[in-house]
């Protein structure tokens, strides 16, 4: 009975998913949002543990990094629209950002580095309508941070914080890229159909 059960748990925590378009762009974003988040709280804990002060913000910010990409994941998997969700979790990243970009007094680089992923990421899914609303959504969580937790304006990026964003910078670009030039390698041999077929017409 007792293994019956532990059974009966495992399929419910692990639901098996079909190999299909869907789930595999969804498999995609989510690869790309744990890169994003993980090197992303090494550039931020950075900034944040600079003063020696105090470990919390740090913390948190490391169950956001670590847990939310798989939160995304299976909102995405279960959702009825996959599409649709992933938008509204790309907002919610953007939400996110917002409220580390003020916890980390807008140090310049860390800053603009998260600013551009996430701006990224909403341009690959949605264009420039969800652009738009992920830098409005970004641009209000950050001010509900300052009005929560205080203004604290410190924009210079020592040596340390550089280095610490250099992952980042260089991981997620090549990751686009990449993501890219797969993208265009399943779509070539439909295009190669599309055009035989066009000449025989």
């Amino acid at each position: 009975m007792k293994q019956t059960s532990m059974l009966l748990m495992s399929h419910i925590a692990t639901p098996t998913f079909h190999d299909t378009p869907v789930v595999r762009a969804v498999e995609r974003g989510y690869r790309l949002r744990l890169l994003a988040f993980g090197l992303g709280f090494v550039a931020a804990a950075v900034v944040l543990t600079s003063d020696g002060t105090s470990f919390v913000l740090p913390f948190m910010l490391a169950v956001n990094a670590s847990l939310w990409p798989g939160i995304a994941r299976a909102f995405a998997l279960h959702g009825a629209d996959s599409h649709a969700v992933e938008k509204r979790n790309l907002l919610i990243d953007s939400a996110m950002g917002g409220g580390w970009v003020a916890l980390m007094q807008f140090n310049l680089l860390p800053c603009v580095l998260l600013t551009a992923v996430l701006a990224c990421g909403s341009a690959m899914a949605g264009g420039w309508s969800l652009l738009a609303r992920g830098l409005i959504v970004q641009a209000a969580a950050c001010v509900l941070t300052l009005a929560l937790h205080g203004l604290t304006f410190a924009p210079q990026s020592s040596t340390l914080q550089i280095l610490a964003c250099l992952p980042l910078l260089i991981a997620y670009p090549l990751a686009i890229a990449l993501r890219a030039h797969r993208h265009g390698l399943e779509i070539a041999p439909a295009a190669g159909e599309f055009t035989a077929d066009t000449r025989i017409a």
